[in-house]
């Protein structure tokens, strides 16, 4: 009985290690969970543990009477899982049961086991004493038939009998032991179903993903794969195989040709390649024979395992390549114009210095009077239409020969207070500032900059003449400066004239782009100026930044690196007298 009783557990304990087989490899906690909780209906149950490889708990469960029952038989089997036709041991499951339950199921098997016994007395004794004695023999008969084809593993009958006797109570625990026998052998069919489910539609979901998957075991094996993963190249489909090493299979691929650039140096490209498989490079990009590019991404999972997803990004690449080909064009074509524009720049000028000089002596009537005062107006005209044409251009020229890489700075030591004093003079001397007071705010002691001059000279005056162009009567610009803490020195323009919307601070620093608003189109430029004093500053390793508000002003600020600045002879750091000066 203790033998049949030992071969029932153990059957048992079998059937919860195979249904726990896909949970485990899956590592589906709640799966193994629910598992052990259909398990822990038994009443013989008193609890169970789940372990992996390593003997670490994946789960347990601990019956409800299990502090009060001493557990007194364990069965213990080893959870074994089919990956591609190999079986393997994937962790243990660990199951102890009541002693008191077991002992009194043993008392029960007894009990039946006596009163199988005694109904074959009583059948003798029945057929000795009281011959066929169809009130006994009936239900015997029933009862040995049922125990018969239980033990022949048959369908199971209930025996169809009902009595207030001994008998019928016999017969009643007997048919509630066959009650409770398949209400539990229902209970694992259903969990081996849900688990055979569960590996189909991980299986299904990873054979439809669109990534090349595989799984590598601790010892670097492969251990599942789909046929993404396989069939990436036509080379790699023979190659892969279940149990073969990583490195191993790179080296195979390697050595058949199967990656570009790999000639000569393919020890070196495998020990690159498996360093970033090991260290779970997340972005490794291969290059493959017949054109595809690859990105691997590698990931760790808690059993030490390493999941490595293919993913073809070779549309990207080639939209990268493209992209590439066409700044390259594009770079090509803005290098042309700008050396078109630098071109026609330079002969527009030789004709304007020719005007600009006739105008001149006529102006000044150097070859004697004109006649009529109307054209001495003209030739004033003509000179002012061609110094703002020429001004124009040698923008223009500037701008284009900085697109162009052709502007050479000449630098030398640059004295910035000298030269803001000598820009302020030319701007409070032009009829736009009459109505505008500059006023100069230099301190003495301003280190000087290496620069080259006449860029800073036209930085300056364009700041300045911008300043004084947008603000109306009544307001004022202010030219200053300051050492920063960085050893770095700036100028601000400050003004407080119509001021600039603040979306359109960055649009104003690009060529030709003027400010679109209802006042700024009451005055004439051509939207260089700014642009000209941001590309001179780059060329200086310096910033010009741009700060405003509608109806308050605009401070614009040109900031020299502290590599850029000198320091000034004669000066002691103590000396901090303000140059001052209004107009």
């Amino acid at each position: 009985m203790n033998s049949e009783l030992g071969t029932r557990l153990d059957k048992m304990v079998d059937i919860q290690g195979t249904a726990l087989s896909t949970p485990v490899w899956n590592y589906d906690l709640d799966s193994i969970q629910a598992i052990l909780l259909a398990l822990s209906r038994n009443p013989e149950f008193h609890s169970a543990q789940v372990y992996d490889t390593d003997g670490l708990i994946l789960a347990e469960l601990t019956s409800e009477t299990a502090q009060t029952i001493d557990a007194a038989l364990s069965r213990e089997t080893a959870i074994k899982h089919n990956s591609f036709d190999r079986l393997e041991t994937i962790g243990t499951v660990k199951v102890l049961f009541h002693d008191a339950l077991i002992t009194a199921e043993i008392r029960e098997r007894l009990i039946f086991d006596g009163l199988v016994m005694v109904v074959t007395i009583l059948v003798l004794s029945a057929l000795t004493f009281l011959g066929a004695n169809s009130y006994i023999g009936i239900p015997l008969k029933l009862l040995l038939e049922s125990i018969q084809t239980e033990k022949q593993h048959k369908n199971r009958v209930a025996v169809n009998w009902k009595s207030d006797d001994e008998l019928g109570a016999v017969v009643t625990a007997y048919n509630d032991l066959l009650q409770k026998q398949s209400a539990y052998e229902a209970a694992v069919k259903a969990s081996e179903l849900r688990a055979k489910r569960s590996e189909a539609q991980l299986t299904q979901a990873i054979e439809t993903m669109s990534e090349g998957f595989a799984l590598y075991d601790q010892d670097d094996k492969l251990v599942l794969c789909n046929s993404n993963y396989r069939n990436i190249s036509a080379k790699r489909a023979r190659i892969i195989t279940l149990g073969s090493r990583f490195e191993d299979l790179m080296r195979e691929l390697v050595y058949a040709g199967d990656f570009v650039g790999t000639e000569g140096r393919e020890e070196e490209f495998i020990k690159e390649t498996c360093s970033g498989h090991v260290s779970l490079q997340e972005r490794m990009i291969l290059h493959l024979s017949n054109g595809t590019w690859l990105q691997f991404n590698h990931r760790r999972t808690p059993a030490k395992e390493i999941v490595v997803l293919a993913t073809d990004i070779t549309p990207l690449m080639n939209q990268e390549r493209e992209i590439r080909r066409a700044k390259e064009i594009a770079d090509q074509a803005n290098t042309a114009k700008s050396q078109f524009l630098a071109n026609m720049s330079h002969e527009l000028r030789t004709p304007l210095n020719a005007i600009l000089g006739f105008s001149e002596i006529m102006k000044s009537e150097l070859m004697g009077p004109l006649g009529s005062n109307h054209y001495k107006s003209y030739c004033h005209d003509i000179h002012s239409s061609g110094t703002h044409l020429l001004d124009l251009i040698n923008d223009i020229l500037d701008l284009s020969k900085i697109e162009a890489g052709a502007f050479e700075l000449q630098d030398e030591s640059v004295d910035l207070a000298q030269t803001a004093r000598a820009a302020h003079k030319l701007v409070v001397g032009q009829s736009t500032s009459d109505f505008v007071p500059v006023n100069l705010d230099i301190p003495a002691d301003l280190p000087y900059v290496k620069a080259d001059l006449r860029a800073v000279k036209q930085i300056l005056l364009n700041l300045l003449s911008n300043a004084v162009k947008f603000t109306p009567q009544g307001g004022e610009v202010v030219l200053s400066a300051m050492k920063n803490s960085d050893h770095s020195l700036s100028i601000q323009i400050r003004d407080t004239g119509i001021g600039i919307p603040k979306h359109e601070l960055e649009r104003i620093l690009e060529p030709f782009i003027r400010a679109d608003t209802p006042m700024t189109r009451a005055f004439e430029g051509t939207g260089l100026g700014l642009p000209l004093v941001k590309s001179l500053m780059e060329q200086h390793d310096g910033t010009l930044s741009l700060s405003s508000q509608i109806s308050k002003g605009t401070t614009a600020t040109i900031t020299f690196p502290a590599s850029r600045v000198l320091e000034r002879p004669g000066t002691t750091p103590f000396d901090q007298t303000i140059l001052s000066s209004n107009a």
